[in-house]
């Protein structure tokens, strides 16, 4: 018989605690998942970004990726994404687009608001 984690609540801004502030560390990608959706988590330049863990081209895992500055590049086909604003750095003429949540640190944890699907990126 298979068990099911509790689904955490969100607060009343629609925000979910995933993981304790401390864990998400400059320069490192940190997994976190929401609603069942697999996310990273990562601080750049002071701030806490959330964005989607996999590659919106072919499903690469972000997270055996690289981080160069701003960008997280795919370990299957080196596309590139602004993780700041999800928008595809390269290759230039592609319309993909990396889903990146809402994300505040309150209270020690880092919180995420994902929308209804389709609503983020």
């Amino acid at each position: 018989m298979r068990f099911k984690r509790p689904q955490a609540v969100p607060d009343a801004d629609g925000f979910v605690a995933v993981v304790p502030a401390s864990a998400v560390i400059p320069g490192q990608l940190t997994p976190a998942a929401v609603q069942g959706r697999p996310l990273l988590l990562t601080r750049y330049e002071g701030k806490l970004l959330a964005f989607g863990r996999y590659c919106p081209h072919a499903a690469g895992d972000l997270r055996q990726g690289s981080l160069v500055r701003y960008k997280v590049v795919c370990p299957e086909h080196d596309y590139s994404f602004d993780m700041r604003t999800g928008r595809i750095l390269w290759p230039e003429d592609e319309v993909y687009r990396l889903p990146c949540y809402e994300v505040k640190e309150e209270e020690g944890m880092v919180k995420v608001r994902v929308g209804k699907r389709g609503e983020n990126n």
